[in-house]
């Protein structure tokens, strides 16, 4: 059976993903730069994507940041994630990340999957219409993995990762896919992405901020199901701040899933394989240990006739190992007993010496 660790909650909250969401010109990136101005930030990183405005932020007051520059691959921008995670904060203090924006981001890993798809078509003589082919489901599979790559490396991070994205009332849908009258508020991004931030908050109007999920232990902040909260004077910083988060917060507990063959049929064998050679190993690891002990035994009460037998019995069994114990253990016996032998002797002599010398004294 494996053997696992176990730990006691600490109590203390990890750092969030908070992902800010607002229609174009609501302050969203403003609300995100704003919080390079707390005192427990250490440094401030911002990776723009698909945006052109982040040395004009430099200017909201109290704003202290650094851009990331990249080549505007995701190649390049994973890069850039993963240098920004390696960076350590100073001592009682934690580091803050802007990405502005995921609909960008979503945007550009689509725009990779059409583009290879496009590729695949032309290869195979097949005309290309203007809005691309379609792609397949395993194009699709590769984004997905990519954008879940990319949510891994976030959490990864020393500190709160700050998430922009585009918000738009669109209509809402019936079950089988028809537009129906009413009308919702909907993220531009993966589909999945509020469900992978621990708070999600919409920006409806210019600083208009309105909360639409919270994972928090802190009761003033919870959320009934499906409610809300506004804010008449929301900041980062504050949110923050009352959610717990400051330098002693956690790192993530998050664990990344991943498909492992839990229903392969070949792996269910191995598993089987596997866990016999380990109880035969176990078995095999206690006979070994009582035969050395019978070794051991018989050794200290020189009992050569019980070494030999033993010996015999280990060669009909081809027991290799058993064998060479056996032998060892034997040889040291031999050994001893030569030594021993040896010794009788010498004292036997010195002894007729002393008595001859005794006699020619007198």
């Amino acid at each position: 059976m494996r053997e696992f660790k176990t730990r006691k909650p600490s109590g203390r909250a990890s750092f969030p993903l908070m992902l800010l969401a607002g229609q174009e010109g609501t302050g969203k990136t403003w609300a995100a730069v704003e919080a390079t101005a707390m005192e427990s930030v250490d440094r401030a990183f911002f990776i723009e994507v698909g945006e052109s405005q982040a040395d004009a932020y430099g200017a909201v007051p109290g704003a202290d940041f650094e851009i990331i520059e990249h080549d505007g691959t995701i190649r390049n921008i994973r890069e850039a994630l993963q240098w920004a995670a390696a960076q350590e904060p100073a001592e009682g203090k934690f580091n803050l990340l802007i990405i502005d924006s995921m609909t960008q981001i979503w945007q550009l890993l689509q725009d990779n999957g059409q583009q290879e798809a496009n590729r695949r078509a032309r290869r195979k003589g097949k005309p290309v219409p203007e809005d691309g082919v379609r792609l397949s489901m395993d194009l699709w599979n590769q984004i997905k993995d990519v954008w879940n790559g990319i949510l891994h490396q976030c959490r990864q991070f020393h500190g709160p990762v700050l998430l922009t994205s585009r918000l738009e009332l669109v209509t809402a849908m019936d079950d089988k896919g028809n537009p129906t009258r009413d009308k919702q508020w909907k993220i531009q991004a993966e589909k999945n992405l509020p469900y992978n931030c621990q708070v999600v908050l919409q920006a409806r109007a210019p600083r208009q901020w309105t909360m639409t999920k919270i994972a928090t232990t802190v009761p003033e902040l919870q959320l009934p199901v499906g409610g809300e909260m506004q804010f008449n004077d929301f900041s980062v910083a504050k949110l923050l701040t009352s959610m717990g988060i400051g330098a002693d917060a956690e790192a993530t507990t998050f664990v990344e899933t991943h498909p492992d063959g839990e229903f392969n049929e070949e792996k269910i064998r191995e598993e089987e394989e596997r866990a016999r050679q380990e109880e035969e190993a176990q078995r095999r690891k206690s006979y070994v240990s009582k035969q050395a002990q019978g070794l051991m035994d018989a050794e200290k009460n020189h009992d050569v006739d019980k070494l030999n037998s033993a010996l015999r019995y280990y060669q009909q069994k081809g027991d290799g190992q058993l064998v060479s114990m056996a032998q060892e253990t034997i040889q040291r016996l031999r050994k001893a007993q030569s030594e021993e032998a040896q010794q009788n002797v010498q004292t036997v002599l010195d002894g007729e010496v002393v008595e001859e010398t005794a006699t020619e004294a007198a």
